[in-house]
């Protein structure tokens, strides 16, 4: 939950730095239900008002906090902790609740952003070779026949790529995290 204040309204800055990389809080953030408080839920009127109340004289207000999806395992945050020490909060909270290795699922989809990239840089120099060909000898040539055939191979490495990601994303939930399957009334053995 991100609390958002009078100074920071309508910015993630208690998320994300103003002034550091953030792809890898981004990468992290995918697996977390994120969901932001007006200011006002400072307000004591507020219904969400207890969730950032202070516990103790001169303690800081937390700007943002993890917890499970139950409302377990708070951890606050002040907004302006180090990426490192937010990091370790995500980690901890997917550790908890997801199977795997997560932290080997973000550098590998660190990886293949740095891939995504080459291929966009290397995508935006084929068109604009393929424009001027055309321009200059027509759509038929050999040579705009061969960059079409590379911009080809290009969106089928992009393709590879996005489904490397998509599997890389796809991790599962712990069971002791997912929600229980209601049954419906009546649905009991002797139903039919």
């Amino acid at each position: 939950m991100l609390r958002e204040c009078e100074r920071c309204k309508g910015t993630d800055h208690a998320l994300l730095s103003r002034s550091l990389d953030n792809e890898q809080t981004v990468l992290l953030a995918h697996w977390f239900r994120c969901v932001k408080m007006p200011p006002n839920v400072m307000d004591g009127k507020h219904p969400f008002y207890n969730l950032f109340a202070k516990q103790k004289e001169g303690e800081r207000v937390p700007h943002l906090y993890f917890c499970d999806s139950d409302g377990g395992n708070k951890a606050a945050l002040p907004g302006d902790q180090s990426q490192s020490q937010l990091w370790e909060v995500m980690f901890s909270f997917l550790e908890r609740s997801y199977v795997g290795d997560l932290k080997k699922n973000v550098k590998e989809l660190r990886g293949i952003l740095a891939q995504f990239d080459k291929i966009d840089s290397r995508e935006q120099e084929l068109k604009a070779r393929l424009d001027k060909e055309i321009e200059k000898n027509g759509p038929d040539s050999d040579k705009a026949r061969k960059l079409d055939a590379d911009l080809a191979e290009i969106a089928a490495e992009r393709e590879k790529l996005l489904a490397r990601e998509k599997n890389l994303r796809a991790v599962a939930l712990r069971e002791l995290n997912r929600p229980k399957a209601e049954v419906p009334a009546g649905a009991g053995a002797g139903a039919r």
